[in-house]
């Protein structure tokens, strides 16, 4: 069962228009511990895919929601009941790669999602050749959220103690402890400031310091403009550096943002630094 479909996507209308009929379904329980469904409705709109259900059908796959679309080649497209939260990805895009995370044959399917399934094949053509731009090297920051859920579920369990505490660094431990509410509500505040710590996430207190995210294009304003005043600043550099990979000279910084500003973007999962998507190709 398919549901949260951004219906508005080409594999739900073209070439063939399928019927999307939607029911209201049950909001399993297990999704309102996730940061994105504290606030789920008893009951959401839903899609049938396929007949039968486990164990007679497999229980099919999705995938990590957080830092999915963090690079432009990647599409979330609609999530699928399942085990873990409300924004996993049953349906999606990655380059050339598409995800159809239901497990029921051909045979089982409902009329609509095999023209959903052939429109899927149709829209995937256009894309043969093309390589992911990133391959996952890490978590997404929104990861510290869940993490602080499983805070909430799981706290005062002595099985799940050891689990718990190898979660956060010391120094969050320290400074906030193994309080959920807290937890959340920092994370909250400071998400933009984050950056993998082992074992997990911690602020980088250099853009807290000039409060400043590392995955916005005011970045790179921001440390040009610093620069300028002095060439030498260590922040800018340590910032550079750890996101950005080089590029230390005002100079260079800024002829190099003014010819690329509109192909950067920024990936937590790529690894949390600055990427270049490739260049249109040139007009036949």
């Amino acid at each position: 069962m398919a549901h949260g479909m951004r219906l508005d996507h080409p594999i739900f209308n073209t070439p063939l228009k399928p019927r999307i009929e939607q029911t209201e379904i049950a909001t399993p329980k297990n999704y309102l511990n996730w940061p994105e469904g504290h606030d789920c409705p008893p009951k959401i709109p839903g899609w049938k895919v396929h007949e039968g259900e486990f164990p007679k059908v497999d229980v099919g796959l999705v995938a990590d929601p957080y830092g999915f679309e963090d690079s432009p080649d990647a599409e979330w497209i609609s999530s699928g009941v399942n085990s873990k939260g409300p924004r996993s990805v049953a349906l999606g895009r990655h380059g050339n790669y598409f995800m159809w995370g239901f497990w029921g044959d051909p045979s089982m399917m409902t009329d609509s999602a095999r023209q959903v399934f052939i429109n899927t094949i149709h829209y995937m053509k256009k894309f043969t050749g093309q390589r992911p731009l990133i391959t996952k090297q890490g978590q997404s920051r929104e990861w510290s959220l869940v993490y602080a859920g499983y805070v909430r579920e799981l706290g005062g369990k002595k099985d799940t103690e050891a689990f718990l505490n190898n979660l956060f660094g010391e120094r969050i431990k320290n400074e906030i402890g193994l309080d959920a509410d807290k937890l959340e509500t920092y994370f909250k505040a400071k998400l933009e400031y984050l950056h993998p710590v082992s074992p997990s996430f911690d602020v980088d207190p250099d853009l807290e310091q000039l409060n400043l995210s590392n995955r916005k294009l005011e970045f790179f304003d921001a440390l040009v403009e610093r620069l300028a005043d002095d060439p030498e600043d260590p922040v800018s550099k340590r910032l550079l550096d750890r996101y950005a990979k080089g590029l230390t000279t005002p100079a260079e910084l800024d002829v190099w943002l003014g010819s690329h500003r509109d192909r950067l973007f920024f990936s937590d999962v790529g690894g949390y630094r600055w990427f270049l998507k490739p260049a249109p190709a040139p007009a036949r």
